[in-house]
């Protein structure tokens, strides 16, 4: 069941990620979780862009889940910003993703932009890491 939570909030991310760039062109980190009541979340911290870089918003994100999680209890929680691939430098979407147990993974979808309403999407590079808001926190 916790597999599907992972899923649920990857896609999640993804479509909204998605319309961002198709509608923006860039966008600030955002997260998105489930709540052990079933409550699909959204958010986002609210920070001046032209005082803030993209590791400030992600330190927030990762701080308002462990609160949300300690208040109403999440089953699973993800960010997504819009960075590059490190292994060809080419735009993409990064992805990090955790369930309550602690199983983290971390996606990076490459894209190019083919006019401003069209992304082609690459395959998903998927790697297991080290949890960050299921973290125990010293």
């Amino acid at each position: 069941m916790l597999q599907q939570h992972l899923q649920d909030t990857y896609q999640y991310l993804f479509d909204a990620a998605h319309r961002a760039l198709r509608d923006g062109g860039s966008f600030a980190p955002f997260g998105a979780g489930i709540r052990k009541t079933g409550e699909q979340i959204h958010t986002n911290v609210d920070l001046p862009i032209d005082q803030s870089a993209p590791a400030d918003h992600i330190s927030g994100l990762i701080a308002g889940f462990r609160l949300d999680d300690q208040e109403n209890g999440l089953i699973a929680a993800g960010l997504v910003f819009d960075g590059r691939a490190s292994s060809d430098d080419a735009a993409a979407l990064c992805f990090h993703i955790e369930v309550a147990n602690g199983q983290a993974v971390e996606v990076i979808v490459p894209y190019a932009r083919r006019d401003p309403a069209e992304i082609a999407f690459d395959e998903p590079q998927i790697t297991a890491v080290a949890a960050e808001i299921f973290a125990e926190v010293m």
